[in-house]
């Protein structure tokens, strides 16, 4: 087992290696499964940002000078896989706010409860130990199972943007919400 920096019941966050970039991640981003209500995925290959691996690896040395994003690979604490990712992204210091963003990308892991809980860990995170005030993501409004996901967690929807991206033939809104450190009760 890898180590650890935040556990939850049946997984782990821990930093994103630079070997974690040659596997799933890159698989992810090109599954349409995996990737049918994001941004990301909308390009096959290098034409978009983590779609491949040489640009995943440009992203991963961006972020590992970032000192405003916090990213964490999620593992199975059974199998030691790794599962997804997510992390707190443009941290605004001053304001105390910052974007959060989480992928599942094994197909085998939907529908087990696992993204609140993600969720929910990385929001207290974010509260705790960076003292944030407020953390907002955006999510397609067509993505039942996500908004159900940060909802769940505590998150407040903030409105829709109106036909926000192209994908699948059609225009998606998105949905935009938040959290604010005093509604956060951790379950």
């Amino acid at each position: 087992m890898n180590k650890p920096f935040i556990e939850g019941d049946n997984f782990y966050l821990r930093a994103i290696k630079k070997e974690d970039l040659t596997g799933n991640m890159a698989n992810w981003a090109n599954d349409p499964k995996v990737t049918k209500f994001m941004v990301m995925g909308t390009v096959p290959g290098s034409g978009s940002i983590y779609c491949s691996w040489e640009s995943l690896e440009v992203e991963f040395e961006r972020l590992q000078k970032s000192k405003n994003d916090v990213i964490f690979a999620i593992i199975d604490k059974k199998t030691d896989e790794m599962i997804g990712n997510a992390g707190l992204y443009e941290i605004n210091w001053l304001a105390r706010h910052a974007e959060l963003r989480i992928i599942i990308g094994e197909k085998k892991y939907w529908g087990k409860d696992l993204g609140p809980k993600v969720t929910a860990a990385i929001v207290k995170y974010g509260f705790e130990k960076l003292n944030l005030h407020k953390i907002y993501l955006g999510c397609n409004a067509d993505d039942k199972r996500a908004n159900r996901c940060y909802e769940k967690v505590g998150f407040k929807k903030e409105g829709t943007i109106r036909d926000y991206h192209f994908r699948n033939g059609k225009y998606y809104n998105a949905n935009i919400y938040s959290i604010l450190r005093y509604e956060f009760k951790e379950k």
